[in-house]
């Protein structure tokens, strides 16, 4: 019987160690993955339907080409290594089923994306949108960084810098974002808005609305990121 009792503790114990080696290697498997993980990038595709946003003078809708782009920027950073988080990723907006009017869907749109920003555990939030004015011929890069977090500037500045020296395209003093816009308030995470270009214009939108043009955009939105939390 003392035989008997001798190997089943034998066993137990070693049963016991094998399982605490386990949970140690688990532990240090899971810091490990933990410390060597990049950020989290909320992709912020502007608009959505049924808010179109910009129209060009082709007809094209700022909605889609904020899309396109955004999709495009989620590749190249997820393949970077980045943990992404978009806002949509189809057509419509995000409101709730429940609204009615174009102005609740609106507004609860703007709710449900700062939502977003508050649960994520996002390191940064990027809005990719088009910009249109009166006079055609204006043209170029906008980009805005939310006055709260201004640690965030230098990023802008590499944006733009980065997206000029790839896609050719025209640049303009990057700035702080006016309050007025309702998720650049005051954002619970550091936030740049990048109005990659003018719909109302007609060449900017020809080039806006092309898959390659736009691949560059994202392309170099992305390595301005990487170079950031390198």
């Amino acid at each position: 019987m003392f035989v008997i009792h001798k190997r089943v503790l034998i066993i137990f114990f070693t049963v016991v160690i094998a399982s605490l080696l386990c949970a140690a290697v688990t532990y240090m498997l899971s810091e490990a993955a933990e410390d060597g993980a990049k950020e989290r990038i909320i992709i912020d595709a502007g608009h959505g339907d049924p808010d179109g946003g910009a129209v060009g003078q082709r007809g094209t809708l700022e909605k889609d080409v904020n899309l396109s782009i955004s999709m495009k920027l989620a590749e190249v950073l997820e393949g970077k290594g980045f943990s992404v988080v978009m806002t949509r990723t189809g057509d419509k907006g995000i409101y709730d089923d429940s609204c009615t009017t174009i102005r609740e869907m609106k507004r609860s749109d703007m709710r449900a994306r700062l939502s977003i920003m508050k649960n994520s555990g996002a390191d940064l939030f990027v809005s990719i949108h088009m910009n249109s004015f009166t006079n055609k011929s204006a043209n170029g890069l906008h980009i805005f960084y939310s006055k709260n977090h201004e640690e965030i500037e230098p990023l802008a500045v590499s944006i733009q810098d980065r997206v000029a020296k790839i896609t050719g395209a025209a640049t303009h003093a990057v700035k702080t974002a006016d309050e007025s816009l309702f998720l650049m308030k005051k954002p619970p995470v550091p936030a740049i808005l990048a109005e990659c270009g003018f719909l109302s214009n007609e060449q900017e939108e020809q080039k806006l609305t092309d898959s390659d043009y736009q691949a560059k955009l994202a392309w170099a939105i992305a390595e301005a990121i990487e170079d950031y939390y390198l």
